[in-house]
């Protein structure tokens, strides 16, 4: 009769098997794992705030391994992440749109002008997601 606290869990042969298989891979096989759960995670995101999270974790990976894996993982990883940036914009534009499209049409109370944000130049108006994103800045 098995434990029922354990179902679901991996026998302690079956946690050794994959520690040698981890043992055994090339590196370069763990780094693309990685990057593949992190870039599906934002991908399943985008649009929300939490994506950014993600991507930017996908940027330092990117950043992390630099020269030390192949030309053709590098090239693979920045291409996805830069992918995953430009969607990232553009759900926050739909969104943003989405939202100023379901606002109600009566007009607000005035309100003094609001002072651009820090990282906006005074004349540089229109909402943060038309800026461009910057990985690490919110």
């Amino acid at each position: 009769m098995s434990d029922p606290s354990q179902q679901g869990q991996p026998s302690q042969e079956e946690m050794q098997a994959y520690i040698e298989q981890l043992r055994a891979a090339d590196p370069s096989e763990i780094i693309a794992q990685a990057f593949t759960m992190l870039g599906t995670g934002a991908e399943l995101k985008l649009g929300r705030p939490d994506a950014r999270v993600l991507i930017d974790a996908v940027a330092a990976l990117v950043d992390t391994v630099g020269d030390r894996v192949s030309d053709e993982l590098r090239s693979g990883m920045e291409s996805g992440l830069a992918q995953l940036q430009q969607a990232q914009v553009q759900a926050e534009q739909q969104a943003g749109e989405a939202a100023s499209d379901a606002a109600p049409s009566e007009p607000a109370a005035e309100a003094p002008p609001a002072s651009p944000p820090p990282s906006q130049s005074p004349g540089q108006g229109g909402k943060s997601s038309d800026r461009l994103w910057v990985p690490g800045r919110d």
